[in-house]
C-alpha cells in the first residue's frame, strides 16, 4: 500500500514552513499546515521571551560589597568607615596596608549588610576624600552567595562541633601524599 508522493505532505513544508524545491517538489504543500506551523512558532517565541524576562528579574544580582580605589595613602580604616557610614551598616572593611610603613595601599573593600547600602555607596563615585577623587565600584560578593556561604558555615559548624574552619570560606584541605618508600 504505497501512497503516491503527490498525496504525502512535504516534510520541509511541515517542519520549516518552506521548501527549497518550490513547485518542482513532488510532495504536497498545504498552506493550512504552514499557517499552523508559523502560529505555533510565534507562540513558542513569545513564551520563551516571557520566560527570559521572568528569569532576568529573579537573577538580578545584588552586590553586598564595594571596592574603593584612589584613596590617599594617609587615609585610615577609621576614616573610610566614617566616610561610608551614612550609606548603611558596615559589616567589614578590608583595608590593605604596607607591612613596613603601615600606610594605606590606596584601595579597600567594604562589605555592607544590604544591597541598598551598596547602591548608596556607588552613588558616591567621584566624590572627594582627603583631597583625592574616589572610584567606587560594586563588588563581586553577591547576596545569594553570601547567604549560601553563611548556611554552609552553619552546617559545617554543626557537623564539626567546636573545631575551626580552615580558609575564608571553610575549604576542605586535602593532605598531600608523600611519594617514596615512607
Amino acid at each position: 500500500p504505497s501512497v503516491p508522493a503527490a498525496e504525502k505532505h512535504c516534510i520541509n513544508w511541515k517542519t520549516k514552513g518552506k521548501c527549497r524545491k518550490g513547485d518542482a517538489c513532488p510532495y504536497r504543500h498545504d498552506h493550512a499546515i504552514r499557517e499552523k506551523l508559523l502560529s505555533r512558532k510565534n507562540d513558542k517565541c513569545k513564551t520563551a521571551e516571557s520566560k527570559k524576562k521572568r528569569n532576568n528579574v529573579e537573577k538580578e544580582r545584588q552586590p553586598l560589597s564595594v571596592r574603593v580605589f584612589g584613596l590617599n595613602y594617609d587615609t585610615t580604616e577609621a576614616d573610610v568607615r566614617e566616610y561610608f557610614n551614612h550609606c548603611g551598616p558596615i559589616v567589614e572593611v578590608t583595608f590593605p596596608v604596607f607591612e613596613d610603613s603601615q600606610r594605606s595601599k590606596g584601595f579597600c573593600a567594604i562589605l555592607f549588610q544590604s544591597p541598598k547600602a551598596v547602591q548608596n555607596a556607588v552613588g558616591m563615585n567621584g566624590e572627594e576624600l582627603h583631597g583625592r577623587w574616589l572610584s567606587v565600584q560594586a563588588g563581586k560578593m553577591y547576596l545569594k552567595q553570601w547567604e549560601a556561604h553563611l548556611e554552609k558555615d552553619q552546617g559545617q559548624a554543626e557537623k564539626m562541633g567546636d573545631s575551626a574552619i580552615i580558609g575564608e570560606f571553610g575549604q576542605k584541605v586535602k593532605r598531600r601524599k608523600k611519594h617514596g618508600f615512607n
